[in-house]
């Protein structure tokens, strides 16, 4: 596979965070020389924001005390998540994902770009997935997989991310507020 094969084309990428998990999601990314997570009529990149998500693009999201939310999002920022706080899934482009001591994620925790840690007593239900630093999976179950791979010279995982990152933020965000946040 050529390093051109994995480019995005313009205004192809667009996300629904609802849809991502952490082994389709790696499977997707892996195997798609052109992600294209969903567009709509006039081919436009759209993050669709559902009540009770929370996106934001340039900064950290950070999923207070007491607050539950569904879908906690940052583009070129970080999310974290607090003790107390639960949310259903965490994902960062570009970032990383923190889900700190006594802090609960009932689905997935996912990193393009950055790194997933996990206080000891923090919980995640779901798969966690690391692209970056190579591919990086832990299943529901707790095994664990790794994958290095370079194309060219350059990382695989960090080639993807980067794209994907890229890509990310080109996209419109549009919801409940149109600003990305509920």
């Amino acid at each position: 596979m050529q390093p051109e094969a994995l480019l995005l084309e313009e205004n192809v990428l667009s996300l629904s965070w609802k849809t991502i998990q952490a082994a389709p999601a790696l499977a997707f990314l892996a195997f798609c020389p052109t992600p294209a997570l969903a567009s709509d009529k006039s081919n436009d990149c759209v993050i669709d924001v559902q009540e009770g998500d929370v996106v934001a693009r340039g900064k950290d999201v950070v999923v207070e005390p007491g607050q539950h939310v569904n879908d906690a999002v940052a583009i070129d920022g970080n999310v974290i998540v607090r003790r107390g706080a639960h949310a259903k899934s965490a994902v960062a482009v570009n970032g990383s994902v923190t889900i700190e001591s006594g802090a609960k994620v009932t689905g997935s925790a996912i990193s393009f770009g950055g790194k997933v840690n996990v206080a000891s007593d923090a919980k995640v239900d779901g798969s966690r997935l690391v692209l970056g630093d190579g591919i990086k999976l832990k299943g529901e179950n707790g095994t664990d997989f790794s994958l290095n791979l370079s194309i060219g010279g350059e990382n695989l995982g960090q080639l993807l991310a980067a794209k994907l990152a890229g890509a990310a933020r080109h996209c419109r965000i549009v919801g409940p507020t149109d600003a990305g946040t509920p």
